[in-house]
């Protein structure tokens, strides 16, 4: 099913991204790849499409489904948003490889302290604190040689620094440097745990 009611912002750019680092683990075996924001789905439906085809493997999809103050969210209805998602990822569930978890990322972190994800993606809550929150707790989930990705480095709320991704992303790059190591910077920015 394709969804042409909401605006799909993982192809303006994402699927570009996804392609070239994720492209190695196609059809491997054992995948766990976390997400947090999923949105109609679209990342996830690519997901499975194109990297998530061995067997045994989850994604874990982290929404509130309720949006943000972003003003490109005020005449969405979110309602609307989070039954796109399901139709369109239902067989997912349904074979167990995709885990829904509805609620804020802290709340999916608090309950996951023991999970080990190969890629985890951000890009739910933009502001600087929600970014920087997120960051620090899916760091000790990320396996060695596993892949960290922000969305929307560049992205601009026009409310101030402090409401946007890129001074919480910048502090991740300096504070885990010898943690984690820098393999992009544009758009979105990626990190390998070193």
């Amino acid at each position: 099913m394709t969804d042409t009611q909401h605006p799909n912002w993982f192809s303006q750019y994402a699927d570009l991204y996804f392609e070239r680092y994720l492209a190695d683990f196609a059809g491997q075996p054992g995948l766990r790849f976390l997400q947090i924001g999923a949105y109609t789905g679209d990342a996830t439906v690519w997901l499975f499409e194109h990297i998530l085809t061995g067997d045994d493997v989850v994604l874990t999809d982290v929404d509130t489904w309720q949006g943000s103050e972003e003003v490109a969210h005020v005449s969405i209805d979110f309602s609307d948003v989070e039954r796109v998602y399901d139709e369109r990822t239902s067989q997912f569930a349904a074979n167990g490889r995709l885990v829904k978890f509805k609620g804020t990322s802290l709340s999916f972190f608090q309950a996951a302290k023991n999970d080990l994800y190969d890629l985890i993606y951000i890009d739910g809550d933009h502001t600087t604190y929600g970014v920087l929150n997120d960051a620090v707790h899916a760091y000790p989930l990320l396996r060695d040689g596993g892949l960290l990705a922000f969305d929307d480095y560049k992205w601009q709320s026009g409310k101030g620094r402090l409401n946007d991704p890129a001074p919480a992303i910048d502090a991740i790059a300096d504070l885990y440097s010898d943690r984690l190591e820098k393999i992009e910077e544009n758009l979105q920015v990626w990190f390998r745990r070193r």
